[in-house]
């Protein structure tokens, strides 16, 4: 029964905003998170707004590509979101979470998910965010 109680508490607890999502991407992006959280009781913005969010704050994780240094301020470096390839160290998590059905062919829309809560939420430079929809167009 307390195992119940504690599935029943969390899928109460993970319900995006009582079943109303917040952010508009595409229609195609829109509908597999709302689809995943009607099939699966998964958040896919929890989780891409959760692994950025970690990213962000451990700098170690970040390929040595994407640092630059940064002059004063309480960071040693700072995250090139500008770079091509392999952002949020998505190639590393995508080995390990691709075989969950409503993820396969899906690396594409966790990239953007993830640049969206960057520029939003983590950076602040939302800017960048439409160049950065027109260069995966």
């Amino acid at each position: 029964m307390l195992y119940l109680f504690i599935k029943d508490y969390h899928q109460i607890q993970s319900q995006p905003n009582n079943g109303v999502y917040q952010i508009l991407i595409t229609e195609e992006i829109d509908e597999w998170v709302e689809k995943t959280w009607h099939k699966y009781k998964v958040d896919i913005l929890a989780f891409c707004f959760d692994w950025v969010q970690r990213f962000s704050d451990n700098e170690n994780s970040w390929p040595a590509s994407h640092r630059r240094k940064v002059e004063g301020g309480w960071r040693k470096y700072e995250y090139d979101y500008k770079q091509k390839s392999n952002l949020f160290n998505l190639n590393t998590l995508y080995t390990r979470i691709s075989a969950k059905p409503f993820l396969k062919g899906k690396k594409q829309q966790l990239e953007i998910l993830m640049m969206y809560f960057w520029l939003h939420q983590i950076d602040g430079d939302e800017d960048y965010w439409q160049e950065y929809l027109n260069k995966i167009r």
